[in-house]
């Protein structure tokens, strides 16, 4: 006896309020967001953005934009990960602070090494946190599910720029 395989439905996620719907919605019944609009978003614009302090209108999507190569994402994410190279590459400017501080503190850690045994070792607890994070962001990378930060430019006279 055969078993029949179910129909399912490819479904999509809306990047901006993460409401499931049909991969053929071309809008989101949620929040209202047209997603023939995501090809225009760069991850420029949105690092301008970010740098300038705005967070409007940026969206997390796991879709490489054009101006984001796959192949310097992964190789900024194996080799120098653990300073946070992929996240200054993509706009997420404070996590790569943070991995860079871990880094920093990593190699502080290895300097002082005997001292910091005989008093505390839970000063190696960030340490773990910055591999752990590299780790999981490799992984992420690799299976294509790592988010970007994207965002639309728009011309003075309110269109999109081409």
């Amino acid at each position: 006896m055969k078993m029949e395989k179910r129909n399912k439905k490819p479904f999509k996620h809306c990047p901006r309020c993460d409401k499931k719907m049909l991969i053929t919605a071309t809008k989101c019944d949620e929040c209202g967001l047209i997603f023939s609009r995501l090809d225009y978003a760069t991850n420029k614009a949105a690092k301008d953005k970010l740098k300038k302090g705005d967070r409007d209108y940026i969206l997390l999507v796991s879709t490489l934009p054009k101006d984001v190569s796959y192949l310097k994402l992964l190789l900024y994410t194996l080799f120098l990960g653990l300073v946070g190279g992929h996240y200054y590459y993509v706009g997420k400017y404070v996590k790569g602070v943070l991995m860079t501080l871990i880094f920093v503190y990593a190699i502080f850690c290895v300097i002082f090494n005997s001292y910091l045994v005989d008093y505390m070792s839970l000063l190696y607890i960030p340490m773990g946190v910055g591999v752990l994070s590299w780790i999981v962001s490799c992984v992420f990378v690799l299976s294509k599910r790592f988010k970007v930060p994207v965002s639309i430019e728009m011309t003075e006279t309110g269109g999109f720029k081409v």
